[in-house]
C-alpha cells in the first residue's frame, strides 16, 4: 500500500491561532510546515512549539543562498529536531550539495524545489529539475503533482511532495496555486507527501478537516 503523509502548512501570523491549530490536528498531521509567515510573525516560537509536541518538523524556506549561509541556517534548525528543508534546484550543485551533506549529517532530509506551483510549468524544465537534484542527492522532489507520475518513471523511486492541495476544486478559484489538486487527485498521482494549508487553517472545524483529508489518504 502506497503510504502518502499529510503535512500541514502553519502559514499563521497569530500566536494563539497557530497553537490551536496544532493542538486540533496533531493526531492526523505526520509533518507540520512551516515557512516565512509564522517565523517572521511568531518567530523561533513557531518551531519549538511544534518540536515540544514531539510532531516532525518541515522548515520550507526555500534556501537560495551561498552554501555557507545555507549551512548554518540547516544547523541551526536542526538543533529544534527539523526534519526536511527545502532548497531552490535552481540554487546549483555547490549549493544543493552543500544542503544535502550538512542535513545528512544532522539527521535531515533535503526536498528539492523544482518550480513554484503558482507558475506555468514546463514539463521538460521540471523534468530536468529533478534529474540535476536525484543527481545532487536529494531525497524528495517538490512538484506540482501532476508531474509525479512522470518523475518517478523517469528517475525511479523518488519521493515526491506537492503543495497547495484544496479540498475541492472551487477552493483554488483566485488564488495563486496554478491547477491544484484535490487530495483524491494527487493520490492518483502516486505523490508521497502533499501539502495542505488554507483548507484546515481556515476551517471552522479543523479538526474535522484533517480527520477527513488523512482518512483519504489511508484508504
Amino acid at each position: 500500500m502506497h503510504n502518502i503523509q499529510l503535512c500541514i502548512a502553519l502559514d499563521v501570523e497569530e500566536k494563539g491561532k497557530f497553537e490551536t491549530i496544532i493542538n486540533k490536528t496533531i493526531e492526523f498531521a505526520d509533518f507540520y510546515k512551516i515557512g516565512p509567515v509564522a517565523l517572521s510573525s511568531i518567530g523561533l516560537y513557531s518551531v519549538e512549539y511544534v518540536a515540544q509536541m514531539t510532531k516532525q518538523i518541515f522548515i520550507d524556506l526555500k534556501f537560495f543562498d551561498i552554501p555557507s549561509v545555507v549551512r548554518r541556517a540547516i544547523q541551526n534548525f536542526s538543533k529544534f529536531g527539523c526534519r526536511i528543508f527545502t532548497v531552490h534546484i535552481l540554487a546549483g550543485e555547490h549549493i544543493f550539495k552543500t544542503a544535502v551533506e550538512t542535513a545528512k549529517s544532522c539527521s535531515a532530509e533535503i526536498a528539492g524545489v523544482t518550480i513554484l506551483t503558482s507558475h506555468d510549468a514546463d514539463k521538460n524544465a521540471v523534468l530536468e529539475l529533478a534529474e540535476k537534484a536525484c543527481k545532487w542527492g536529494a531525497d524528495w522532489i517538490v512538484s506540482h503533482p501532476k508531474f509525479s507520475i512522470i518523475i518517478k518513471d523517469k528517475l525511479g523511486d523518488i519521493r515526491i511532495i506537492s503543495p497547495g492541495i484544496r479540498i475541492d476544486k472551487s477552493e483554488s478559484e483566485g488564488e495563486e496555486h496554478r491547477d491544484s489538486f484535490t487530495p483524491q487527485k494527487a493520490i492518483e498521482h502516486k505523490v508521497d507527501m502533499i501539502v495542505v494549508g488554507r483548507p484546515i487553517v481556515y476551517s471552522q472545524r479543523p479538526d474535522l478537516t484533517a480527520k477527513e483529508i488523512k482518512s483519504l489518504l489511508l484508504r
